[in-house]
């Protein structure tokens, strides 16, 4: 009698044990109460027990070790993806390693093209996010984006935009919760780490220029030009004439100071009275004429030793120019140009 007995004490305390077991593991990998969605960015090579203590910091979890072990007994471990998700407030653990599994991240995928200016960003932000182009371009005229090298952006009130030329075009992964401002943030954070990446502060003080200035020139060399592996060559150009003291004559300043896109310049276009058309003014315009992409502002800060002056597109197709070193070599590439285009358009 006393064997039943023990059995059944036995048979008790092993079901109130497992009782105990199975409400503490779910206790342990249940989600405490919330009343809204919470937003987490897992990095590339985010560990599980990194992830784990990400979630448990954001109280999506109540145990960082349970996460990490459940995780890995569900086979789950090796499947975690990187990218920004959103944790609605109902959703458990299951549901949760289910998104991270197969990356259902709640963000927009936005091209920025090299070249764009701000109005064609905004632009680009309205067709693909919730923000307006009204709400980008408010943000981008904001002050208090925490990035030193924004200081050393002159105050000058013939600039367009304060920031054009510092919104590093890429793809990005842009929450779908994110205001401009976030959008801003994001951007001029890839240009730090761009700027960073090639030393370019050490490089600016041997070369004697500007942040701004460096900007300045990458955006025009960006603007004009259409083959990449000319870029350091039209560096060169714009260098030589500006410590030639000559005006530089771009054609990409005189469609920033027009506002839109021209596909021929006129000779009245070239006499608009602007501050950014350098065909009327000396120097370098007041800022950027477009938000330059890396090979540009390489390009710029590492150009081409050379004697050019001049250049002009040849019109066969390949968005390649022909350089001159004086004006009179200068006038016939551009009628041979010239020739090419009406060549072609016979055909």
């Amino acid at each position: 009698m006393k064997w039943l007995m023990r059995g059944i004490y036995t048979l008790i305390l092993f079901a109130a044990w497992s009782a105990l077991a199975y409400l503490y593991i779910d206790y342990s990998l249940g989600s405490p109460q919330r009343s809204e969605s919470v937003q987490v960015e897992i990095e590339p090579g985010a560990s599980t027990a990194d992830i784990g203590r990400l979630l448990k910091k954001e109280h999506l979890i109540r145990n960082d070790w349970f996460f990490s072990t459940y995780a890995w007994i569900s086979g789950n471990s090796r499947g975690l993806k990187a990218g920004i998700y959103e944790i609605p407030p109902e959703m458990d653990v299951n549901g949760i390693l289910e998104m991270i599994t197969q990356g259902k991240q709640n963000t927009i995928s936005v091209t920025i093209p090299e070249g764009y200016t701000v109005e064609q960003i905004a632009e680009r932000m309205e067709e693909n996010t919730q923000v307006t182009k009204e709400q980008f371009i408010k943000a981008v005229e904001k002050k208090d984006y925490d990035y030193a090298f924004l200081k050393e952006i002159p105050e000058n009130p013939k600039r367009r935009y304060r920031l054009e030329g510092y919104l590093y075009p890429s793809t990005y992964n842009i929450p779908k919760r994110a205001t401009a401002t976030d959008m801003v943030n994001m951007m001029l954070g890839q240009f730090e780490k761009k700027m960073k990446e090639h030393g370019v502060l050490q490089k600016l003080k041997q070369k004697n220029l500007t942040l701004d200035q460096w900007v300045t020139i990458a955006s025009i060399v960006e603007r004009e030009g259409q083959a990449k592996k000319e870029l350091p060559k039209i560096a060169g150009v714009i260098y030589n004439r500006l410590n030639q003291e000559m005006r530089l004559q771009v054609d990409a300043t005189v469609q920033y100071a027009r506002g839109k896109q021209k596909a021929r310049l006129s000779y009245d276009d070239l006499e608009v009275e602007n501050a950014y058309n350098t065909y009327r003014n000396d120097g370098l315009p007041p800022g950027p004429i477009a938000n330059p992409g890396e090979k540009a502002l390489v390009a710029a800060i590492e150009p081409d030793k050379h004697s050019y002056l001049y250049y002009v597109t040849k019109k066969d197709g390949t968005g390649e120019h022909y350089f001159a070193e004086t004006f009179e070599e200068h006038r016939k590439y551009k009628a041979l140009s010239v020739e090419k285009q009406s060549s072609n358009s016979r055909r």
